[in-house]
């Protein structure tokens, strides 16, 4: 009888691994993209509305119009597909970052940027993630394939288990009958 017993919980593990394919992970990637747009919104206008004070800093005010350029270049940022978002948010934070900003020069910029570094790496996290998972449940078969395998083995099982109460004496296997009897 364990035979019969292994092929059924193998045929079972399978039916659960096929299960579970189907579970997405709990990583949202769209509130991970809302969260990163919402930064990069904020970053954009605050460029944007230090480009109308006048600074009486001519080297302040000749980095706010440099950032003012790169803010123009990555205007609708937020519009493009996830993947080429992704990248002109690395590319954007590289270039301000190119300005080397003075600590405690223009910090309503600069609060920004953590915050918008975090959320895109965060983004590019779960993308990986998602991208590993796919890949790891690429080669299990989906529960519906499994499950007339599965569904054979139980078949099978049972009349093993039902020869044994009918001729035997064994008041395991009676019982062991009874509660396939149950769940059948």
């Amino acid at each position: 009888m364990k035979p019969a017993v292994d092929k059924v919980q193998t045929s079972l593990d399978t039916f659960k691994q096929g299960m579970q394919k189907d579970k997405s992970n709990n990583i949202s990637k769209k509130e991970l993209d809302g969260e990163r747009d919402r930064y990069t919104f904020g970053l954009l206008r605050t460029i944007q509305a230090e480009t109308y004070f006048e600074y009486q800093d001519e080297e302040t005010a000749q980095t706010v119009l440099k950032l003012g350029a790169i803010a123009g270049r990555y205007t609708g940022i937020t519009r493009l597909p996830l993947n080429e978002q992704t990248a002109a948010t690395d590319n954007l934070l590289d270039e301000i970052k190119k300005l080397n900003l003075a600590e405690g020069t223009l910090t309503s910029v600069q609060r920004w940027l953590p915050f918008i570094e975090v959320s895109n790496t965060q983004f590019k996290a779960a993308h990986d993630t998602i991208i590993e998972d796919s890949a790891r449940l690429a080669d299990i078969s989906a529960a519906s394939l499994v499950a007339p395998q599965l569904t054979n083995d139980l078949h099978n099982l049972y009349t093993l288990v039902f020869a044994y109460a009918q001729i035997g004496t064994n008041p395991g296997a009676v019982e062991a009958y009874k509660e396939l009897e149950v769940l059948i």
